[in-house]
């Protein structure tokens, strides 16, 4: 796999920046298969923009009213959220309706990844399709004990997250005493009732590559799936690295003809935002540009 991964690396850093659907195709068509490794896209409509959820990207304030934002949300549309099981299942809904999360959209879909690296910008940039890849086993599913863990976290308060990553607990029954630990350990057993108080300290600031369940048109449409962030790592230096990513340009004078070929293989903002208010809009702006 390390092999597969370095040559990767070295074709991706290699390539001209893509100027075609049809050069994109090429490129990731190329890209050899690991049976041990899974394969997720990103697009950025800026090739300098970084990995990070929207919640990081807020404000000050937002991000540490993040645990009042969760309950602001269910408390206006209570119904949206009735049929949720878990924090995750909230926060992908939350990230459906905008409300900034811990969570990144990804896809397994490269031409997805694509159209969104089209998208326009003010100062004209490069896009990327930044290409994310891990260990299989190192992924995760919905129901998953380390996925609990970090969306969960969207339940502290701002001094409790601040608690946990400044601890000098030494060890795991240590840290699961602490006051922020025992808060998280109640949030994630509302949801799993038979959970353990074995939370791990270090685990707590993972980034994890979650696979959903396709309950949502959207989800299903972009081919979608999801980076949970965990606490700020810079707080955690030792924090090992689960996935790598690259990033392939995308060039910013052919943004728009990609568009127009994404648009021709039925890649368009109506297929993949299938919501009634989405499709509406797109049709409208398609006419009027006719």
């Amino acid at each position: 796999m390390g092999s597969i991964r370095a040559d990767l690396r070295t074709k991706i850093a290699a390539a001209e920046p893509i100027r075609s659907v049809g050069e994109a195709v090429a490129f990731f068509s190329s890209i050899p298969s690991d049976t041990e490794e899974f394969l997720i896209f990103r697009g950025h409509a800026d090739y300098d923009w970084r990995m990070s959820p929207p919640i990081n990207r807020s404000s000050v304030t937002v991000r540490e009213r993040e645990n009042e934002l969760v309950r602001e949300i269910v408390s206006v549309a209570p119904r949206e959220f009735q049929f949720d099981q878990t924090m995750f299942d909230r926060l992908v809904r939350m990230q459906h309706f905008g409300i900034p999360t811990r969570l990144l959209d990804t896809t397994s879909n490269p031409l997805v990844a694509l159209y969104f690296a089209t998208e326009a910008t003010p100062e004209d940039d490069d896009g990327a399709v930044v290409v994310v890849r891990g260990k299989r086993s190192e992924r995760k599913f919905y129901d998953s004990d380390t996925v609990s863990c970090l969306t969960n976290l969207a339940n502290l308060t701002v001094e409790e997250r601040a608690t946990i990553e400044g601890t000098t607990a030494r060890n795991v029954a240590e840290f699961n005493k602490l006051q922020a630990t025992d808060r998280l350990i109640q949030f994630i057993r509302s949801e799993k009732p038979s959970f353990r108080a074995r939370v791990r300290h270090a685990d707590l600031f993972s980034r994890v590559h979650v696979v959903p369940k396709m309950s949502n048109p959207r989800i299903v449409a972009q081919s979608g799936s999801f980076v949970v962030f965990g606490l700020d790592r810079t707080k955690l230096p030792s924090t090992s690295v689960t996935m790598e990513l690259d990033r392939l340009r995308v060039d910013a004078g052919a943004k728009g003809a990609i568009r127009q070929e994404l648009a021709s293989l039925g890649v368009t903002e109506s297929a993949l935002f299938p919501e009634l208010d989405k499709a509406a809009s797109y049709i409208v702006r398609r006419m009027s540009e006719a």
